[in-house]
Formats: C-alpha cells, sequence, structure tokens
C-alpha cells in the first residue's frame, strides 16, 4: 500500500477509531453481543454503527474504504457482514512511516 494513500485513509477520525477497535474487539466491543465470537469472522457491520453512531450508509462508506485500502477484511455470513483488522497491513504501514519519519 502507498503510505501516502494510507495516510490519507487514517486521517479521517472514525476509521481511526475503527481500526483501533478491530485490534481488540473483545475489550471494544465487550458491552456488544454478536452470535459469533470475534475471533471466527471477526465484528459485525452493525455493532460497528452503533458504536461508531452513524448511520448504515455513512458506517458502510467508512468501512468500504478501510476494506479497499485492505486495512479491514470482510466475511459476509448469510445477510451480514463481519469485519476483521488487516494486522499485516497495518504493520508495513506503521513500517513504512517508522522509516520514512527516521531518514
Amino acid at each position: 500500500m502507498d503510505l501516502n494513500e494510507a495516510l490519507k485513509m487514517l486521517a479521517n477520525p472514525t476509521r481511526r477509531a475503527i481500526l483501533a477497535w478491530l485490534a481488540n474487539p473483545n475489550e471494544a466491543f465487550e458491552d456488544y453481543s454478536q452470535l459469533y465470537p470475534y475471533e471466527m469472522y471477526g465484528v459485525c457491520a452493525s455493532l460497528i454503527q452503533e458504536k461508531v453512531g452513524l448511520s448504515q450508509p455513512a458506517t458502510s462508506l467508512c468501512l468500504k474504504a478501510l476494506q479497499d485500502a485492505n486495512l479491514v477484511e470482510s466475511t459476509k455470513v448469510g445477510k451480514w457482514t463481519y469485519y476483521k483488522r488487516n494486522s499485516k497491513v497495518v504493520e508495513q504501514v506503521l513500517a513504512a512511516l517508522r522509516e520514512v519519519l527516521s531518514e
């Protein structure tokens, strides 16, 4: 992923919050319940929407942008979509940023 594109993506506080929550969903969503354990498929989009406090379309746009940037992965289960953080890509972005800032 291009670092500049990643930084544009992370400039949005809602997208940053979602990525942070998905890093540790058991803690971030401890007051919420869903059918499957978070480790299985990730967090249901409806829980993310509820926690972020945005409309469904606005939440979907944030999640789509994160998915297009490969920062999250999605799994469709029935009519529901679940999201997990793509930690490998997040780490690559962080490493690229560290490298650029330490030059």
